[in-house]
């Protein structure tokens, strides 16, 4: 009953092609990879604004090549095609995140400039700094290395737990490999 509550609460906006993941606040390492596999999916070079920043806006040059400078940034009539191609990928990168976050997450990312600070902070937030993750790593390995089942728990509620160990695990970058696993379920007799 309870793994029903949590899927239930993952999928609460439905999955869509259209529409991105939504983030509520809650589960961000399965959010993260919808995302991830979202936006790849809808430009990569999106993806790749919210990962390493802005692409530079190229400058405009006269017919000599001489840079021409601008006076007014917000006059597209300024603007080269090639100029207004990256500023467009830059502001989907913001605006695919910004609609995919609920008010409460919105006011912590108001006061970012760029998608990558987004998303940095959207990290930091909820996963913490390096040495969060490695604690959180250091937990997660031992919770897996002494992992069996609790009195009283079904399969189905014991399976849940032990493929969030390994999902956790895999989303922080040490996934534990198919020798590493059948050397823990050696010892649990097969039915």
């Amino acid at each position: 009953m309870t793994s029903n509550t949590i899927v239930g609460a993952l999928f609460q906006e439905g999955t869509s092609q259209i529409r991105p993941p939504y983030f509520n606040g809650q589960h961000f390492s399965h959010w993260k990879v919808r995302m991830e596999t979202y936006t790849i999916s809808y430009d990569i070079k999106v993806w790749r604004v919210i990962k390493k920043g802005n692409l530079q806006i190229p400058p405009k040059k006269d017919k000599d090549g001489e840079i021409i400078v601008s006076y007014d940034p917000l006059d597209l009539n300024d603007y080269t095609e090639e100029q207004a191609d990256v500023i467009q990928v830059n502001t989907k990168a913001k605006n695919l995140l910004y609609n995919t976050i609920n008010g409460e997450e919105y006011e912590k990312m108001s006061s970012c400039e760029t998608a990558k600070e987004m998303w940095d902070k959207l990290e930091v937030t909820y996963e913490g700094t390096n040495k969060v993750k490695e604690t959180r790593i250091n937990h997660l390995v031992h919770d897996y290395k002494l992992f069996q089942m609790k009195d009283g728990e079904s399969i189905e509620e014991m399976f849940y737990r032990f493929s969030k160990i390994l999902g956790d695990l895999k989303f922080f970058g040490r996934p534990i490999g198919s020798g590493e696993q059948q050397q823990h379920t050696q010892y649990y007799p097969t039915p």
